[in-house]
């Protein structure tokens, strides 16, 4: 892009005559009004509302839009700040600012496994069969003798009557701990909003993997904080590109989900853990760390030791919520925070709308003593193997060759490679068209500019083995036509 200097600039704009650029949004310039920052502001959310700026568009580089306008840098900087505190837009450190994509552009959950006729893969899902185990607690727990003091309880009480139960289950990981430092919380996504407001404020960087959660990009977002995308492999974030990252530009904590990370089902080794412990360590920094899986693997795989927390136990926050592990409609689950996080943390908690309800805890304590939460999971893995021994026979079926195992064998979601020549909307609406709905990478990416294009497909919805293998075989047969016609073109 020409870049003009001042003077000339200036004499460019009297004469009429301002050169055209090429960025994703010109507001009108004839429109602003003072204070500026406020109408470019304005200007901004209009657009976004609007659809006329869709999620993912990169907005134009500060000086380049300052340029445009024919106004200060710090003006383009106030708007933008400003828009970012509303959610409406977020930074990529290196890369630039993003249009949010608001919750309506997400994915719906589907309550079956198709509608009409669409066989559901993109939907977040987890093996919801097991609800017959929940609804004998529930009945349980609502014919006690006790059910009206349940009712009437206080968070502080519920959390020192049933502690003892939620400590005993959290050793089952590996995980250490006592009454004083578990919270009941609500569920994950109310827990990570609750650890981002009291631990981070706006503008803090926090470290993850290049693709996360929709939830937590959604959250993390609302809230200001920049996320930081770190080089990542099969077993997940590099603690050597952690610690780069943090010397040239400090970061204030990180966000893991080491059993079975979502969306690229990775899982973390037990040496990798120690590592990227040792850098959280050293650099002082806060480990938000969500671990919803690792109860599916942690008694079978010989190399699982405990979560990263117990490496860094003063300043870490672990989060296990039940609507993983147990059943969507739990919402209970649990937090262990540090000595050093511990007093803002739950001061904000017990304040705050993150609490689980007396009833939820109650229900989720009498699952964990009664059985039911270990028989809950021993049945959704029997039921995620089988998915995921569906998936890879299929796959081998389709391509001829078996797929690259990576992650969590128990994982209720695959991460597949796929045609970067596609744009995601574009490839989600074509595969809907064959009758398969599935979530493209775009949906999860930290940084947008990122060039590896994947989709991830949910084995855990309530669909039949049936649909799922012809949802599956949807897929693959439509990648490896579009490989095929590549390979073709290719040599003409």
């Amino acid at each position: 892009m020409e870049m003009f200097p001042e003077n000339d600039r200036e004499l460019r704009n009297k004469r009429g005559n301002v050169p055209e650029m090429p960025m994703s949004w010109r507001p009108d310039r004839t429109n602003l009004t003072r204070p500026i920052y406020m109408t470019l502001t304005r200007m901004l959310e209009a657009d976004i509302s609007s659809g006329r700026l869709s999620p993912g568009t990169k907005l134009p580089g500060q000086r380049d839009l300052a340029d445009y306008l024919d106004v200060n840098m710090t003006t383009v900087t106030r708007a933008y700040k400003m828009c970012q505190e509303k959610g409406l837009v977020y930074a990529v450190p290196g890369s630039g600012t993003y249009v949010s994509s608001p919750s309506q552009a997400f994915l719906p959950d589907l309550k079956g496994g198709t509608v009409d006729g669409v066989i559901d893969l993109g939907s977040d899902a987890f093996f919801d069969q097991c609800n017959d185990i929940v609804a004998s607690a529930v009945k349980k727990v609502a014919v006690s003798s006790d059910i009206e003091n349940i009712m009437g309880t206080s968070i502080y009480e519920t959390r020192m009557a049933y502690r003892s139960t939620a400590v005993n289950w959290l050793r089952n990981l590996g995980l250490k701990t006592d009454g004083d430092h578990l919270f009941f919380v609500s569920g994950s996504r109310s827990a990570v909003d609750l650890a981002l407001s009291a631990l981070f404020v706006p503008g803090d960087r926090v470290a993850t993997e290049p693709f996360i959660s929709r939830s937590f990009l959604e959250v993390a977002r609302l809230r200001g904080i920049i996320l930081v995308p770190v080089p990542s492999d099969r077993y997940g974030m590099i603690p050597e590109e952690l610690d780069r990252i943090h010397r040239k530009n400090p970061l204030a904590g990180v966000y893991l989900m080491p059993s079975c990370s979502d969306p690229t089902a990775s899982s973390m080794p037990e040496m990798r853990k120690k590592a990227i412990a040792g850098v959280i360590l050293r650099r002082s920094l806060i480990l938000l760390e969500n671990d919803p899986f690792a109860f599916f693997s942690a008694d079978l795989d010989p190399d699982y030791q405990g979560p990263v927390s117990r490496h860094v136990p003063g300043r870490s926050v672990y989060i296990i919520s039940g609507a993983e592990s147990v059943s969507t409609g739990l919402s209970a689950g649990f937090m262990v925070a540090g000595d050093l996080v511990r007093k803002p943390l739950f001061r904000a908690g017990d304040v705050s709308g993150t609490r689980a309800s007396a009833l939820s805890s109650a229900v989720y304590a009498e699952l964990i003593s009664g059985g039911g939460a270990g028989e809950i999971v021993r049945k959704k893995r029997r039921l995620a193997a089988a998915a995921n021994n569906r998936f890879e026979s299929c796959f081998e079926r389709v391509w001829g060759r078996p797929p690259e195992v990576n992650g969590n064998p128990f994982s209720f979601y695959r991460w597949l490679p796929a045609d970067n020549r596609v744009s995601g909307p574009e490839m989600e609406k074509k595969l809907e068209e064959m009758g398969v709905k599935v979530a493209h990478s775009w949906r999860y990416a930290v940084d947008p500019g990122n060039g590896n294009v994947y989709l991830r497909i949910t084995l855990a919805g309530r669909h039949s083995a049936m649909q799922l293998e012809s949802g599956l075989e949807t897929i693959f047969r439509y990648l490896k036509e579009r490989k095929d016609t590549y390979e073709n073109n290719k040599w003409k």
